[in-house]
């Protein structure tokens, strides 16, 4: 990315969720074609799962045991990410409902449409062209 000038956000937002999804992505598609799709939303969310709290909670309690001090997350928040993954898996249960709990190829047509809608906000939102504090106050103007 450096190389390129492709900025940090993006690289991760994109090359490097994609790189450590196919894995599972590929293995989902393995057991869904052997006809075991619980398996296959099983591994999705639970590999997600798993990255969010040992993939973010074992390298902050190693800096806090060798720093001896709380780890600050920075300018970065945390915040606005973790309430788009709880939408998303909101959505998520709704939209699996709304399909009768069967996995199709419109329901993946739509998920890969609310990926999208997730890398254009977070690219938008890095640029300072929307944020959530925006979009409570349209949703409050109402």
């Amino acid at each position: 990315g450096c190389v390129l000038g492709i900025p940090e956000f993006l690289m991760g937002l994109v090359v490097l969720s994609v790189g450590t999804s196919v894995p599972d992505a590929l293995s989902s598609i393995l057991v869904a074609r052997n006809g075991q799709g619980n398996m296959a939303v099983c591994n999705v969310l639970g590999s997600n799962v798993f990255n969010i709290l040992l993939g973010l909670g074992l390298p902050w309690m190693i800096a806090c045991i060798i720093h001896d001090e709380p780890y600050h997350t920075g300018e970065t928040s945390i915040v606005e990410p973790a309430l788009i993954l709880l939408g998303y898996l909101l959505a998520l249960i709704l939209i699996l409902s709304f399909f009768n709990w069967e996995l199709s190829g419109p329901l993946g047509v739509l998920l890969l449409i609310l990926q999208a809608v997730y890398w254009g906000w977070n690219i938008a939102d890095e640029y300072g062209l929307v944020s959530f504090a925006q979009v409570g106050a349209w949703v409050s103007r109402g």
